[in-house]
């Protein structure tokens, strides 16, 4: 574990590496993430974090340069968002539902020097190589493939240690692209103070307590996550990670994972309320749902 310089300012900048800080030292023991067969302690989890920020320096990724990612809902694409801002870099999630013209242009818009990808997606961009000449590396999130880093592989190769930068609140951590439904996608800049106060804002309105186990229903490329990426962190939660919001894995994720909370669009609590009955039967009750993106439809109020 990485211990930052002492603060000898009479100011904190507003970041979530705070949290994250604050999570190190009082939840190391405590379940942070579940990945089907993958559990991991908060001090797991933070070390493959740690291990993944050296790996990001010795390949030269410095303070502000850009790191994408085009995953669905895994521990490594979570882990993405700890280890790149916490070198100073700026994590750039993709909508992995995008063609891949959008992917070139986001990734060339973004001026991304690493692209992180789920294997779902390798081909995809393989495709898009001779269109983004920014960037020096790719990366596969599991497994070994012609022309990527095997990311569990170089984790593996690294010890847990990297310098970290001095991170300024207004510091840029992350670039959230629309999906391009007028014209080309817009590149949304969010500052780590940002970042902070929409934390806090929604605990705030949201009593949330380290008994809490989140499901990734919500992608997390998605704003962040709603930054529920570090939101649940704070709190000393657990993540528990679902590659595909479908019904049925979703009950069935509820119910053996005793899961508190979700969050989701209205579209996919139409489908999850639309779920068959036999799914529907296993949910246990007191599940707490957060809807935003559009009015909840009728049907599932």
């Amino acid at each position: 574990m990485v211990s930052p310089a002492p603060n000898t300012d009479m100011e904190t900048p507003l970041t979530p590496l705070e949290l994250v800080r604050r999570a190190r030292r009082l939840y190391p023991d405590r379940e942070a993430v579940v990945d089907g067969d993958v559990r991991l302690t908060y001090r797991q989890f933070f070390e493959r974090c740690d291990r993944w920020s050296a790996v990001l320096q010795r390949l030269g990724v410095r303070p502000g340069d850009r790191v994408a990612c085009i995953a669905p809902n895994t521990h490594a694409h979570l882990e993405a968002y700890y280890a790149v801002p916490q070198i100073g870099a700026v994590i750039v999630p993709i909508n992995f539902r995008l063609t891949a013209d959008d992917f070139a242009f986001i990734i060339n818009h973004s001026g991304a020097r690493v692209v992180c990808a789920d294997p779902a997606y390798l081909a995809t961009v393989d495709r898009i190589r001779d269109q983004v000449p920014t960037v020096e590396h790719f990366v596969a999130f599991d497994g070994a493939r012609c022309g990527w880093l095997d990311y569990e592989a170089e984790l593996a190769a690294s010890a847990p240690v990297f310098e970290p930068p001095p991170i300024g609140e207004t510091d840029l951590l992350s670039i959230n692209y629309t999906s391009g439904t007028t014209a080309r996608p817009k590149g949304v800049m969010i500052t780590h103070r940002n970042a902070y106060l929409n934390i806090l804002g929604t605990l705030a309105h949201l009593p949330l307590t380290c008994a809490d186990r989140y499901l990734w229903t919500l992608p997390m490329f998605h704003c962040n996550g709603w930054t529920f990426v570090w939101l649940v962190t704070a709190i000393g939660g657990t993540h528990v990670c679902l590659r595909k919001a479908e019904p049925a894995a979703v009950f069935e994720t509820v119910a053996c994972e005793a899961i508190t909370l979700f969050c989701a669009a209205p579209t996919v609590l139409i489908s999850i309320a639309n779920a068959p009955e036999a799914a529907r039967r296993s949910s246990p009750r007191g599940v707490r749902v957060l809807a935003a993106g559009a009015p909840p439809a009728a049907a599932t109020i």
